[in-house]
């Protein structure tokens, strides 16, 4: 009987070492677990910290190529306004609607403008990166932005190719009688050169044209504001 107790104690005392053993092995693996995942954690905070910062650097390079953008427009659309004018002037002539062409001088040529530029720097150097764009809702304004973008660049190349097939060859044809006026010469004393309707319906033409061209920019100046303001406050979300 006392060796049957004895061994039921020897049992215990066993059973009793290994529920501590389970207990500290069990330990060991959730410390293990747990520092595992502190260490993933901290990777992955890294990994976004560092693609924070790189879509705060891309996002700063696009603000200045937008601010470009704008100022490039500006200047097309001057380049349209001197081209509805000029042409303006031409169909005034022909169609004796005004008495101000006595007061404007020539050129020195048809149109200054045998070809507009096109294009966008924010697409130009950009386009790849707006998929790397966290916020949705820009990235899909961007997208707009470029398409935009080929509108006008369609709506110019138009011009362009009428400015080169029409204007030119005036140019060629009228060279002669052309010739003896400079700018200091009134597309008054020019009437008699400009006033045909040949030149009128390519006059009408060009200008249409331009004008479309125009309206094209300024759609997406439009855009481009308000790109310019989404980029902005955008990268301040990145700081």
């Amino acid at each position: 009987m006392i060796k049957f107790f004895r061994h039921i104690r020897r049992s215990l005392i066993n059973q009793n070492h290994m529920g501590k053993y389970f207990k500290y092995a069990i330990g060991e693996i959730l410390l293990v677990v747990i520092g595992i995942l502190i260490a993933l954690q901290i990777n992955n905070w890294n990994e976004n910290r560092k693609n924070t910062i790189a879509e705060y650097k891309m996002v700063d390079k696009m603000i200045s190529q937008a601010k470009a953008d704008s100022l490039l427009f500006d200047i097309r659309i001057e380049g349209t306004i001197h081209i509805d004018t000029l042409f303006g002037h031409y169909i005034a002539i022909n169609q004796d609607s005004s008495n101000a062409y006595s007061k404007i001088y020539y050129s020195g040529e048809l149109s200054p403008f045998v070809k507009l530029n096109d294009g966008s720097n924010l697409i130009r150097n950009h386009t790849e990166d707006f998929k790397q764009i966290s916020n949705l809702e820009l990235r899909e304004e961007l997208m707009q932005y470029a398409y935009l973008v080929t509108m006008m660049d369609r709506a110019t190349e138009l011009l362009n190719k009428n400015l080169q097939d029409y204007i030119i060859p005036l140019e060629l044809e009228y060279y002669e009688a052309l010739k003896p006026y400079d700018s200091t010469s009134t597309l008054g004393e020019m009437k008699a050169i400009f006033k045909n309707p040949k030149m009128e319906a390519h006059f009408e033409l060009i200008r249409g044209l331009s004008i479309n061209v125009k309206n094209q920019i300024e759609i997406l100046q439009n855009k481009n504001h308000s790109v310019l303001k989404d980029l902005t406050n955008h990268r301040e979300t990145l700081k």
